[in-house]
């Protein structure tokens, strides 16, 4: 597994520049608690920690291209923790707000910041729009990655957002044209690479001064 983490971190495809061993331990203990988990609820689709790796963890890493050391993100549909564990590993210092309606999951990412010892992070048992009026405009980055289309992701970010804040998300297949939103403007479309080489985009918006 520490290998496979090891090999994951250095492939030049993602560009990464980190204290690698305590990104390996804090990763390796993530997953051995989704593994231990994953026999309980249902987490991830994979049950081969290997694949977990390769598939959840390395396309989570891609967005390090579009978060800074010290942002205030919210991941919406958090599910396992991917990508916002994922990427509070590699920046320590993120504000971080994972959403996530099922309680059980929650459990779950409740128990991995308490292991891992995560600080300045908070887990929301909710939908993202019953917590939109006590979290309006607080939140610098909204990172969304099982979505279901980006106008969605879009709707749903834009009350957690002060004008400049970006939402960042990985093209849903199938939507071949870009989204058109009055409230945001296509920053960059930046395009990226799986582990086993699949060719997708990640598209990052700003939300527009009112």
């Amino acid at each position: 597994m520490q290998e496979t983490i090891l090999q994951i971190l250095q492939d030049t495809r993602l560009g990464l520049d980190i204290e690698t061993s305590r990104v390996v331990s804090q990763i390796r203990q993530y997953l051995q608690l989704l593994l231990k988990w994953n026999q309980k609820i249902n987490l991830t689709a994979e049950k081969d920690p290997e694949e977990i790796l390769k598939k959840h963890v390395f396309d989570s890493l891609q967005y390090c291209r579009a978060i800074e050391p010290g942002f205030r993100v919210m991941d919406i549909g958090s599910g396992a923790g991917f990508p916002g564990i994922v990427l509070k590993i590699i920046f320590p210092q993120l504000q971080l707000a994972l959403v996530e309606s099922q309680r059980k999951r929650c459990s779950f990412l409740e128990t991995v910041v308490r292991d891992l010892e995560m600080e300045q992070v908070t887990v929301f048992n909710a939908r993202a729009d019953d917590i939109s009026g006590n979290q309006a405009g607080q939140f610098d980055v909204v990172v969304f990655r099982a979505v279901s289309g980006a106008q969605e992701c879009l709707s749903l970010s834009e009350e957690f957002l002060p004008s400049g804040g970006r939402v960042v998300l990985k093209k849903p297949p199938g939507e071949n044209q870009t989204t058109s939103n009055p409230g945001f403007l296509l920053l960059k479309e930046v395009s990226i690479t799986s582990y086993h080489g699949v060719v997708s985009n990640l598209l990052v918006f700003e939300k527009c001064s009112t």
